[in-house]
């Protein structure tokens, strides 16, 4: 056991050692100890914003930021000095390099540690056939012997002694065989583990000849000994956001509405961020990756930056090399961990990315983009975990209705109306409603522009109750060359409770957009106008207590045939008109009431 404390404690320290090798002094420029500062998270990617203060030199100066992931957009790259007359950029390098050779000191001595192992388990697999072997012998030594013994009492007497030596020799060689067995297992189960841990090793070195890292080197024309910040600015795959809000309102009828809005956040960079200043955008990546357009070097600008073109095919390089080597990376970064939650948290974070990539587009096609900036400082590591940043808080005046479409549902709903009055439009993406503190549920919220409407769902409005009833009364149908059906229903809304109630009632009458399908005699009690689309609104106060009748009549006049026409060509062309469509199946449905 204490051999094999030992040898673990040394393969470790060879482990450490093939980890450190990029840290022995290397020739060349000296590295900048940096510090992530900020980021911007898009649908995608993020842009990273490292910090680094340096001394500056007379004359030409260098530095370089090493141990970067390896699949840094390297043509996103830009740098700044600040302020701009310490120095002038003359020249931005990226390189990148594997972090060990096939031929490396480290990986043949872990090879060599593997094959050593491999002999000594073979040595005893030889010693285990030869005791094999003499444990065979012996047995047909005692087997012939106890078969010899009749035969020889029979011909001659057989002294005690004789046979009291080979009883002994029996047993004495049976537990040598037997004695040095154990000696083998124990040395087995002693090598076994050693050897496992030694492959993981070298399995783990190995894999650091496929693992790449960049280094970014920065040349400086400096007039003068000084003191100088450094901003180092990359883009890089593996981070998505969603938006997501909280909707929350006190009271039976709530005059004001708390919504909060969080960036949903996750990241397998590379990189942890930590106590940064986070953005959020909804821009195009490909956008992204063209503001602003400069050239490969920008020099003596205001600014003093540089900045390497980019372009969507070096991202494209960059994400097959994220994709090839992040779980590396990931097992190179935390040795002796599982992965599998690590790898589960891509595969989420890839459905993120795609879920909301299409609606970025969406506000993309409609000349929408926004950029919000995130609350606090938080700590978003590169393992894939979902953290939440809040992007938005506003307090919004409220109007609290009741709608009611007992054609669709027989349950009112209770809703607050709001106005966007924030700068910022509202992303689409769920909502958390709370009420009086409790969690009513969840729903969806549209894009909402600044200073545009908008209403949320605050649950069911189980106090209003709710009836549409087909009037036979006032029905009729006839059938011949046309179908003509004369059709009343009645809505009945009930206040249950001893509140006033202010209630958005809503049916409809059918529009047609079919010259063969005729509809007259329109008749709405109380009084109102169908729109374009044939809604009916009834806005009105219900009083505690109270129940207010509607009615809504009309006629159909209409051949026969088209009923059977509309469906046909419902079926076999999806895309002709649903206006049309849906008519033909409201008559089928109302046919069917007679």
């Amino acid at each position: 056991m204490k051999k094999l404390i030992t040898t673990t404690v040394a393969m470790l320290a060879v482990l450490a050692a093939a980890r450190g090798q990029d840290e022995e002094p290397a020739e060349g420029p000296p590295s900048v100890p940096s510090k992530i500062t900020a980021v911007t998270v898009y649908a995608g990617r993020a842009q990273v914003t490292r910090t680094a203060g340096v001394q500056m030199g007379q004359g030409t100066v260098s530095c370089t930021f090493q141990k970067l992931p390896g699949w840094i957009d390297e043509e996103s790259v830009r740098v700044s000095v600040s302020p701009p007359e310490a120095a002038r950029i003359a020249d931005v390098r990226v390189a990148r390099r594997y972090l060990a050779r096939s031929d490396d000191k480290k990986l043949r001595e872990a090879q060599e540690a593997v094959d050593k192992l491999s002999d000594e388990l073979g040595a005893l697999d030889d010693e285990t056939k030869v005791l094999d072997a003499q444990a065979k012998h012996i047995e047909a030594i005692k087997v012939f012997s106890l078969e010899k013994v009749p035969h020889e009492a029979a011909a001659r007497e057989i002294s005690v002694k004789s046979y009291e030596d080979v009883v002994k020799f029996l047993a004495r060689s049976q537990l040598e065989t037997a004695r040095a067995r154990r000696k083998l297992a124990v040395k087995r189960r002693e090598l076994e583990p050693e050897l496992t841990a030694r492959r993981r090793a070298l399995k783990e070195v190995e894999s650091l000849t496929q693992l790449e890292e960049t280094t970014i080197t920065v040349v400086f024309d400096s007039p003068r000994e000084s003191r100088a910040t450094l901003q180092l600015t990359y883009m890089l795959p593996g981070a998505t956001w969603e938006p997501v809000h909280e909707l929350r309102a006190a009271g039976k009828r709530p005059e004001k509405a708390e919504l909060t809005s969080y960036a949903v956040v996750s990241q397998t960079t590379g990189e942890d961020w930590g106590d940064v200043d986070i953005s959020f955008s909804t821009q195009s990546p490909a956008e992204t990756i063209r503001i602003p357009e400069l050239e490969a070097l920008f020099l003596n600008s205001p600014q003093a930056v540089a900045r390497l073109k980019g372009g969507a095919k070096t991202f494209v390089k960059a994400e097959a090399q994220y994709k090839a080597q992040n779980v590396l990376w990931y097992n190179y970064q935390n040795p002796g961990q599982s992965d599998a939650d690590f790898r589960s948290n891509i595969d989420r974070q890839e459905g993120v990315n795609r879920r909301t990539a299409q609606v970025f587009e969406t506000l993309r096609q409609r000349g929408t983009t926004a950029h919000f900036r995130g609350g606090g400082k938080p700590t978003i590591r590169s393992d894939g975990r979902l953290v939440r940043v809040p992007i938005g808080r506003d307090e919004l005046r409220a109007t609290s209705r009741v709608v009611a479409a007992p054609q669709a549902s027989l349950n009112a709903a209770h809703t607050i109306e709001m106005v966007n009055t924030s700068r910022q439009p509202l992303l689409p993406g769920q909502v958390s409603l709370f009420h009086d503190g409790a969690f009513v549920g969840l729903t969806d919220l549209d894009f909402v522009a600044s200073g545009e409407p908008f209403s949320a769902f605050l649950g069911v409005a189980d106090r209003v109750k709710l009836e549409r009833k087909f009037d036979r009364q006032f029905s009729s149908i006839s059938r011949g060359k046309r179908t003509r059906m004369q059709v009343a229903f009645v809505l009945t809304v009930e206040n249950l409770g001893d509140d006033v109630v202010p209630v958005s009632l809503t049916d409809r009458v059918p529009v047609s957009e079919n010259s063969d399908i005729q509809i007259d005699r329109v008749r709405i009690l109380p009084e109102a106008d169908p729109d374009k689309q044939g809604m009916v609104k009834w806005d009105f106060e219900l009083q505690r207590r109270e129940t207010r009748v509607f009615r809504v009549e009309y006629r159909v006049d209409y051949p026969p045939a088209v009923v059977r026409q509309q469906r046909t060509m419902q079926e076999a062309m999806p895309s002709s008109s649903l206006m049309d469509a849906d008519l033909s199946i409201q008559l089928e449905a109302l046919e069917s009431r007679f």
